[in-house]
């Protein structure tokens, strides 16, 4: 994120599309399973050397609250950070994804 503040592109933004459990109401008894896109942007990245025998590469990411707008597009809201405690992503997990500010 500090390398994009100072360049006209960026690199950064991630994004993550998890099965999420939730209920749609309080009466409901089960659950709905159904995909869930989050929006994120790298601050770190971690390599997880185990010995030469294999490795993993994990990003450090801040996840931001998002909503569709009525016109079916995203906004994400970079002043509301999400799920602080849960920072850490397997970087096969994710895919590359590109911001623009809203004129």
């Amino acid at each position: 994120m500090k390398w994009d503040a100072k360049h006209k592109t960026q690199n950064s933004g991630v994004t993550l599309v998890s099965l999420t459990s939730s209920f749609p109401s309080s009466k409901d008894v089960n659950p709905k399973i159904e995909p869930v896109t989050y929006y994120g942007a790298i601050k770190d990245i971690f390599e997880l050397d185990y010995y030469g025998n294999f490795k993993f590469v994990m990003f450090k990411c801040d996840w931001f609250e998002a909503e569709e707008d009525k016109y079916g597009l995203t906004c994400v809201y970079f002043n509301k950070k999400l799920y602080l405690n849960d920072p850490f992503v397997v970087a096969s997990q994710v895919h590359q994804c590109f911001y623009i500010k809203d004129p």
